[in-house]
């Protein structure tokens, strides 16, 4: 598995100002997770997967909540996989959905922000993250940590959509019945989350080779470390 850089889950990364998420919040966004937003997870690993180009490696799922779309990596590749949420409580639920769904033996779960990844340097070949992109504080210093952890020929994917239509449409169904902000369509993205603000800080951590695409409810940040 990937070195670890022990204690870095502790310094103070600007997400550790924010409030850590309450037991509470964490049923409630893990029942939204998998009750509405589980197609999504095998759908865009097997597009990331198709991205990258190969079966097989070290997998680094960032803000993984319960581990969704990491685990549905591994259950589409011969990968690895190494959880990281910020969290405590999505740590220890990241950990317990990779033992009820058997993959245990392929995954370590770590506390860890973003902005200090307690990982080495170029040990990770293929990094996801779909959602957590809105929450990064300080993108520069974000995505400099993405491309420090990727291994050469690596591939980092971030950001976040709701899939194709047919899988969009029945999200958008049951969340307008659970929350009155999705009753008249997706809601609008936060402010400072657009395209045109990753692409200012992509050029200001320096990395060399970014692309952004666009959808229709969100956008995806591709990373590549050359060979």
């Amino acid at each position: 598995m990937p070195v670890v850089r022990h204690g870095t889950d502790l310094l103070p990364g600007p997400g550790r100002r924010r409030r850590m998420m309450s037991e509470a919040d964490a049923v409630s966004f893990l029942a939204v997770s998998r009750e509405v937003f589980a197609p999504l997870y095998p759908y865009y690993a097997a597009r990331f997967l198709a991205d990258w180009g190969h079966d097989h490696g070290r997998c680094l799922d960032i803000g993984c909540g319960g581990g969704d779309l990491g685990l549905a990596v591994l259950g589409q590749s011969a990968c690895r996989c190494v959880l990281v949420d910020r969290a405590p409580v999505m740590v220890r639920a990241a950990r317990e959905h990779a033992a009820l769904v058997g993959l245990a033996d392929r995954v370590t779960v770590l506390a860890g922000d973003v902005h200090a990844l307690p990982l080495g340097d170029g040990c990770i070949d293929l990094v996801v993250s779909r959602g957590s992109l809105m929450f990064w504080e300080d993108l520069p210093r974000a995505f400099a940590e993405l491309y420090r952890v990727l291994a050469p020929g690596g591939l980092a994917v971030c950001g976040g959509g709701l899939g194709p239509p047919e899988i969009r449409e029945g999200i958008c169904r049951e969340m307008a019945l659970r929350d009155a902000r999705w009753r008249n369509g997706v809601p609008a993205p936060r402010p400072g989350t657009d395209p045109d603000r990753h692409a200012k800080a992509l050029r200001a951590a320096g990395i060399p080779d970014w692309d952004i695409t666009r959808e229709d409810t969100g956008h995806w940040i591709a990373l590549r470390k050359p060979v």
